[in-house]
C-alpha cells in the first residue's frame, strides 16, 4: 500500500527518448507492480533487467529490498552493500545500515542455533531454524518502500560517481614569527583547493593541491638612507602551493569530518625598503621561498546536490633557511600561521 500510494503521488518522470529508456522504465514499473503484489522473485528479475539498461544505484536498493522480503538475508546484505558502495552519500544510508545490522544479527543467531546441540530427552521434538517472515527481518511489520529511480541518463541521487572536488574559502589568519618582536596584525587569507577523492570504508580519501594567499600589512621603519620612510605603510604577502592529503569520515549522510596534512613552498614577497622584518630594513632581491608544512581539520556539510559548506582550521608552519639571504636569515627563523577557513565547495 505504501509503495502504491508513493507511485500515485509521484510526479510523472520524463525519460529520455528511445527504446532503451522506455524499456528500463517498463521493467521498473513492472517490477514495482510485482513487488506490491508480493511476487518478490519476479520483481527481482525486472529490477535486474532495469539495472542492466540503466545502472542507477537505486535499483540495487530495490533488489535488496525484494531479497529481504523473501528471507534471502545473505543476498539482501550483498545488494545493500553494493548500493552503499555506489551511493556512499545516499540520503537513506542510516536506514540501510540499520537494516544490514538487523540482517547480520539474524544470520548470527541462526548460526548459533545450528551449532547448539539438540536436546537428548525428547526425540519427537524437532529443532529447526526457519527463515522468519520477511516483515520480521527489519524488526517491524511495515513493507519496504520502493523508490522511483532517476531519469535515464540523469545524475544519480547520491554523489557516488563524483570524484573531483573544488572549494574556495576565506579566513582570518593569525601569525607569529620566531625571533621577531614585531607584533603582527590579523591577516586576510584565501584558499583554493582542488582534489580527487576515493571512496574507502566509512569515508573518503582525497589527494590534491592547495593554493593559498595571505596579506601581511606592516609599518615601515626609518633607515639611514631613507629616514622619511618611518611610519609609512607597506604590505607583504604569503602565497604558494601545497600538495595535500585528507581523510573524511561519514558522520551522517550530509556531514563529513576529517583531517589532513600538506607540504610545499610558500613565497614571502613585498618586503620593501624599510620593512621591520629584515636587518636594517633592507629589501631582499626578490620573493623568499620558504619550505612549509600544514595540518588541518575539516568539516563538510552537504546543502544541495554536489554543493557543500566547509570549515577548515589550518595550522601552517614555514621555515626560513639559513640560505634565504643575509637580509632576513638569523633575524626570523620561522613563521607560524593559524587560518580559520570557511568556504563553499562542489563535487563533480
Amino acid at each position: 500500500m505504501a509503495v502504491g500510494l508513493a507511485a500515485c503521488l509521484a510526479p510523472a518522470v520524463a525519460l529520455a527518448d528511445g527504446p532503451t529508456a522506455n524499456t528500463a522504465q517498463a521493467h521498473f514499473d513492472r517490477g514495482a507492480k510485482l513487488y506490491n503484489l508480493g511476487h518478490f522473485q519476479d520483481a527481482i528479475a525486472d529490477f535486474e533487467k532495469a539495472y542492466e539498461l540503466d545502472p542507477s544505484p537505486i535499483f540495487l536498493f530495490n533488489i535488496a529490498q525484494s531479497h529481504r522480503q523473501l528471507g534471502n538475508k545473505e543476498r539482501a546484505l550483498f545488494f545493500y552493500r553494493r548500493y552503499l558502495e555506489q551511493a556512499p552519500n545516499a540520503a537513506n544510508r542510516d536506514d540501510v545500515e540499520r537494516r544490514m545490522k538487523d540482517l547480520q544479527a539474524s544470520l548470527q543467531q541462526e548460526a548459533e542455533l545450528k551449532q547448539k546441540p539438540p536436546p537428548g530427552v525428547s526425540s519427537h521434538v524437532e529443532t529447526r531454524v526457519d527463515n522468519p517472515p520477511a516483515a520480521e527481518v527489519s524488526g517491524g511489520g511495515a513493507p519496504a518502500v520502493l523508490e522511483r529511480p532517476p531519469e535515464v541518463g540523469a545524475s544519480p541521487p547520491a554523489e557516488a560517481g563524483r570524484r573531483w572536488v573544488v572549494s574556495l574559502g576565506l579566513a582570518p589568519a593569525f601569525a607569529s614569527m620566531s625571533g621577531s618582536a614585531v607584533k603582527l596584525p590579523t591577516m586576510f587569507a584565501a584558499l583554493l583547493e582542488g582534489a580527487y577523492r576515493w571512496v574507502v570504508p566509512a569515508g573518503e580519501l582525497e589527494v590534491g593541491a592547495d593554493l593559498g594567499y595571505a596579506r601581511l600589512p606592516y609599518t615601515r621603519v626609518g633607515t639611514s638612507s631613507h629616514p622619511a620612510l618611518q611610519g609609512s605603510g607597506g604590505s607583504s604577502a604569503f602565497w604558494g602551493v601545497l600538495a595535500s592529503a585528507r581523510y573524511l569520515s561519514h558522520v551522517t549522510s550530509d556531514l563529513k569530518l576529517g583531517a589532513g596534512v600538506g607540504g610545499g613552498v610558500v613565497f614571502w614577497s613585498g618586503l620593501d625598503e624599510g620593512n621591520p622584518f629584515t636587518l636594517q630594513g633592507v629589501a631582499p632581491s626578490g620573493a623568499l621561498a620558504l619550505p612549509a608544512v600544514a595540518v588541518d581539520l575539516r568539516a563538510e556539510y552537504r546543502v544541495a546536490d554536489g554543493l557543500f559548506l566547509a570549515l577548515t582550521p589550518e595550522l601552517l608552519w614555514s621555515d626560513i633557511p639559513s640560505g634565504a639571504g643575509s637580509a632576513i636569515a638569523g633575524v626570523i627563523s620561522s613563521v607560524t600561521r593559524l587560518d580559520l577557513v570557511a568556504g563553499v565547495g562542489y563535487a563533480f
